[in-house]
């Protein structure tokens, strides 16, 4: 018995020291989850900051590692015209040798050495560094102006993303509130007893509604997370980060005159300045070329010692240059010529794709305007409002599942019109913003002028 008694203790004081090490366990494990949990939610607090389009615009052009190649274009650029414009390094050579001295029988009468240097500067043929340095700076200008065009396209592409998640989040959450509504009443639908195949096969078509509903939805919230994906990589975040965009989303609220936009076009657009920098580059160097076949000249002093028994010392200078006999740069003028004329048609090209893509996209954009303008501006939120009436009246019986279903698909449908009409709106001015390099000529609407005028 004292064994067994002893034995039992023991056993005992294992027990209450297991369950002593499970419960210092279970509270630090409680205590870590308790503070994963905290810099969790601290963690989606951060992520999920709130933006407006022009803080995405500042953060893409601050963050964009696209935009900084561009910028690094420039610098390069730049980097050559320091260059085109430095001299050419002096040269320096040097001889040495023995010198002997025989006479007419070959009798040795004197030896010693002979040695010599001389120093030169070329420089080069008048015109040909002005001309190399104005072909550097041409380059400047077009590097600076796809800087430029690069700069205005992100902000496009920024702000066309915004608004493009701005109107996924609305239509996904109309589908989701019609969705919430269908299934509560289901769920009520269920609970009553079905009275005749009517109300079963009103049920079943409810149910089979909640289908096409969801599918919708995914496609809402799938373009929403492709918007949300490309616009942290562009202005530089994680992708997983979410993200809030407080902006109002509404239209632009102006009418645009083609043939204004066609004179701005013509005027501002950076690609066309491209084209005609292009075009001065391959003027100057057509010059170049033929340039390339007059001399450079080289100058300089040089000093030489002969001794031999007596001591000669020579001093003078020196001037050599290149005779163009053989090449006189023919292939090479060929080709500059063609070049000039290639950039020469690509520039009339330039123009009229331009002129012809204003006119396009103006027309695309007050047909888009005109369609927005024959929206009443309050239809969505009057048949929001039915299709919560539609709601309540079919739970009474008021109204039939046809009609029912009918009035939230209406609600749905103008939602997304509406929203795809404004991006749409969106994209046809932003295509018009790149098009006459962000000068845009601004004309207020007529309802905006007449609200302006009442305000007055």
């Amino acid at each position: 018995m004292p064994g067994r008694s002893n034995s039992y203790s023991a056993a005992s004081g294992n027990i209450m020291l297991r369950i002593h090490l499970r419960r210092n366990v279970f509270i630090l494990s409680a205590f870590i989850l308790a503070t994963l949990i905290h810099h969790g939610h601290g963690a989606d607090a951060s992520s999920s900051e709130s933006w407006d389009v022009e803080s995405l615009v500042a953060q893409a052009l601050a963050h964009n590692a696209e935009l900084k190649f561009y910028a690094a274009e420039v610098a390069a650029a730049k980097g050559q015209r320091t260059q085109a414009g430095l001299w050419k390094n002096p040269e320096v050579s040097g001889e040495y040798g023995t010198r002997r001295i025989s006479d007419t029988e070959g009798t040795l009468q004197g030896d010693g050495f002979t040695r010599s240097v001389a120093l030169s500067q070329t420089f080069e043929f008048p015109g040909k560094g002005s001309l190399r340095k104005a072909i550097a700076n041409k380059d400047i200008e077009i590097a600076e102006l796809g800087l430029k065009q690069f700069q205005l396209a992100l902000t496009a592409r920024v702000q066309m993303l915004a608004y493009r998640y701005q109107s996924a989040s609305i239509n996904a959450t109309a589908a989701e509130e019609i969705s919430e509504r269908s299934h509560a009443l289901i769920e009520l639908l269920k609970k009553r007893p079905i009275a005749g195949v009517t109300q079963l096969l009103e049920l079943r078509v409810i149910e089979g509604s909640l289908i096409e509903l969801h599918r919708t939805a995914k496609e809402f919230m799938q373009e929403r997370e492709e918007a949300r994906l490309e616009l942290n990589a562009l202005i530089g975040r994680p992708s997983s980060q979410s993200l809030v965009i407080r902006s109002k989303f509404s239209p632009p609220a102006y009418q645009l005159d083609a043939n204004q936009l066609i004179l701005a076009g013509l005027n501002q657009n950076l690609q066309l300045k491209g084209r005609i920098a292009e075009l001065e580059k391959t003027v100057r160097q057509v010059s170049a070329a033929r340039l390339e076949t007059a001399p450079d000249f080289s100058i300089g002093p040089f000093f030489s010692q002969d001794k031999a028994g007596d001591l000669e010392e020579n001093f003078g200078g020196s001037l050599s240059m290149t005779l163009p006999f053989w090449n006189w740069n023919q292939g090479n003028v060929a080709t500059a010529k063609a070049r000039r004329e290639q950039a020469d048609a690509l520039l009339l090209e330039a123009r009229r794709k331009v002129e012809s893509e204003i006119a396009r996209r103006c027309r695309a954009y007050e047909l888009c305007r005109k369609q927005l303008n024959q929206m009443p501006a309050d239809i969505i939120d009057k048949l929001r409002d039915a299709s919560d009436l539609a709601d309540r009246q079919y739970r009474t019986g008021a109204v039939n599942v046809q009609l029912f279903l009918e009035v939230q698909r209406e609600f749905l449908n103008a939602q997304k019109i509406r929203n795809e009409a404004t991006v749409d709106l969106w994209s046809h001015w932003f295509d018009l913003a790149l098009l006459t390099g962000g000068a845009i000529p601004l004309t207020p609407s007529i309802s905006q002028a007449t609200k302006t005028e009442g305000t007055r």
